[in-house]
């Protein structure tokens, strides 16, 4: 009887591992996704705690003429990832007319000197950003993408994985570039955050 009772748990256990480990396996991309969705969250506040932190009137403050503005900063943040989502996430096409893109430098001056603008491009990208990511599956993320802009001759394919971490590296180069404005102008930055 003990041993019919020894086999019967070590059978037990042996079937619930196996079940586990299934169960794991098919919630792996469930929690790489809720993991991520909450680290871009965390960047998501981090970088409007940094749009607060700067006064209004300081939002055109630049600390060198050849740089933007800290509201161009925060305006690029937006609307840049924004595009860049189109383009690597969605398959939009880059535009071809020299015209936009001087328009878009134009469109970030104006935006920049609003704070309230500029906060709301911020927010709804990084929505946008969230919202595309959660629509998608481990075979959307692993298509591919070239980057349009790449002048090298064989331009190289990226899975649109890559292309949310090109978006985020994107994101954290123009907000440490805002953080330096705000130090520059005495303001005690917000404390950095990982997610």
């Amino acid at each position: 009887m003990k041993k019919s009772f020894f086999y019967f748990v070590l059978g037990a256990l042996v079937v619930s591992t196996i079940a586990f480990v299934k169960i794991d396996n098919k919630t792996t991309k469930v929690d790489e996704t809720a993991s991520y969705i909450a680290a871009l969250n965390g960047v998501k506040a981090y970088t409007i705690e940094i749009a607060e932190a700067m006064p209004e009137d300081k939002y055109t403050f630049k600390p060198s003429d050849s740089v933007r503005s800290f509201g161009e900063q925060m305006a690029h943040i937006g609307m840049s990832s924004k595009f860049l989502l189109g383009m690597f996430i969605k398959g939009e096409p880059m535009p071809t007319d020299p015209e936009v893109f001087a328009n878009i430098g134009k469109m970030e001056k104006e935006m920049g000197a609003s704070k309230a603008e500029c906060i709301k491009a911020v927010s709804e990208t990084f929505d946008a950003i969230i919202a595309t990511y959660e629509s998608m599956d481990a075979e959307g993320l692993n298509e591919t993408f070239t980057i349009p802009f790449d002048r090298s001759a064989e331009k190289p394919t990226f899975t649109k994985e890559k292309g949310f971490q090109f978006i985020s590296e994107h994101i954290a180069h123009h907000r440490g570039q805002a953080l330096v404005s705000l130090r520059m102008q005495g303001i005690k930055s917000p404390a950095y955050r990982l997610y």
